[in-house]
């Protein structure tokens, strides 16, 4: 998918900071700001790529020369300045593209909570005249805000994860293995159009208080409980979904957890509307816990979604972020009952000018599903 970051909030940021410019360099800023997915900036790390927005004239990228072409026909800035791998430090680079530009004195904000601390030095050695100053959590605030083009993106990749989900779920059966099961699920995502696949965290029985466990060759049995987390990869963007199967036969208990979870998150969803603050929704999420006697332990219940995996605002406690039209946030509560399963539904979520609009399929049915069986 080709996107374009929000140059005029971006340009504005780097006037309001009193900056000369902002180098956005960690995988998620630089792919924002550049708008070009380079899959080696975030898998080699040493092949450095910056983005550079001045206060005055172009922006302009520092980048891998083998990463030219890639640049140049899916990225929307033409300055482009390269080095050669293993030839070429990058930061050596960086340096001597902001000389040229006049950039070799005043303040520049860059992403210092991701620049290693040795690159971090030979910067300030190359630049001494230059302050740095940490623009990270401010260049991924820019990102919070999503375009339309990047709403209707995200939503149908969405969509497509949980038909994946649904369609093999239906076409699993007791007797199948964690990683037959899983496996089933990945395909589905590639099938119905991603890259590849993010993360498929899969579990079952007292497999599940497993945060991010991976499917083994354990055979679920009935009355157990399956718990899943699984994403795919589209380009610069991904899906994150999560859903609670039972493999037959749940319990009373079962039921109730179940069903008492779902309640909770539509509950939060419902609640979700512009000017709402992040941990309000965070502290409502848990009064609809306690309402319904589930188990609490959760350090917050959903974050923003984007570039990256869990962007600001996220719905914690301290986060006083108010929620804006153009956000897109996935809610996921998680709880565990009395025998020590665990349950987890995740959902993404747009905010609109007056409210909500959820970008799954549909919300979790409250009456737990079952391995092999439809879910309408």
């Amino acid at each position: 998918m080709k996107f374009e970051p929000n140059r005029e909030r971006l340009k504005s940021l780097v006037s309001e900071l009193g900056l000369d410019a902002i180098v956005a360099m960690s995988p998620e800023n630089f792919t924002y700001v550049a708008g070009v997915h380079i899959l080696t900036v975030a898998s080699i790390r040493p092949r450095q790529a910056f983005a550079v927005i001045p206060a005055k004239g172009e922006p302009f990228l520092v980048i891998c020369s083998i990463e030219k072409t890639l640049a140049e026909s899916e990225g929307w800035i033409r300055d482009i300045h390269l080095y050669t791998e293993f030839v070429d430090n990058p930061i050596d680079a960086l340096t001597a593209a902001l000389r040229e530009r006049g950039l070799a004195g005043g303040k520049i904000g860059i992403d210092l909570d991701y620049l290693p601390a040795n690159s971090y030095e030979r910067l300030k050695k190359s630049l001494h005249n230059v302050g740095f100053e940490d623009t990270t959590e401010l260049v991924s605030a820019v990102r919070a805000i999503k375009s339309q083009s990047e709403i209707a993106f995200m939503e149908k990749a969405t969509k497509e994860t949980h038909r994946a989900v649904l369609d093999a779920m239906a076409e699993s059966r007791l007797g199948d293995t964690e990683r037959v099961i899983a496996n089933r699920i990945g395909s589905g995502i590639i099938n119905n159009g991603a890259q590849g696949t993010l993360f498929l965290c899969f579990a079952s029985g007292d497999r599940t208080p497993q945060a991010h466990g991976h499917a083994t060759d354990r055979v679920p049995v009935e009355g157990e409980i399956i718990r899943f987390d699984v994403g795919g990869t589209y380009g610069a963007f991904a899906t994150d979904f999560a859903r609670t199967y039972s493999t037959g036969n749940p319990s009373a208990m079962q039921r109730e957890t179940h069903r008492g979870l779902c309640e909770a998150q539509e509950a939060t969803i419902n609640a979700m509307r512009p000017g709402v603050l992040a941990e309000d929704l965070f502290f409502l999420c848990k009064d609809e816990f306690n309402k319904r006697g589930l188990a609490w332990r959760l350090p917050h219940i959903g974050h923003s979604f984007g570039v990256e995996l869990h962007e600001s605002p996220m719905l914690r406690p301290g986060d006083k972020t108010p929620l804006k039209p153009g956000m897109v946030i996935n809610i996921e509560p998680m709880t565990s009952d009395d025998d020590g399963s665990f349950y987890h539904t995740e959902d993404l979520v747009v905010i609109t000018e007056n409210g909500f609009r959820l970008l799954t399929l549909g919300l979790a049915p409250k009456e737990i599903p079952i391995l092999g069986q439809k879910v309408a």
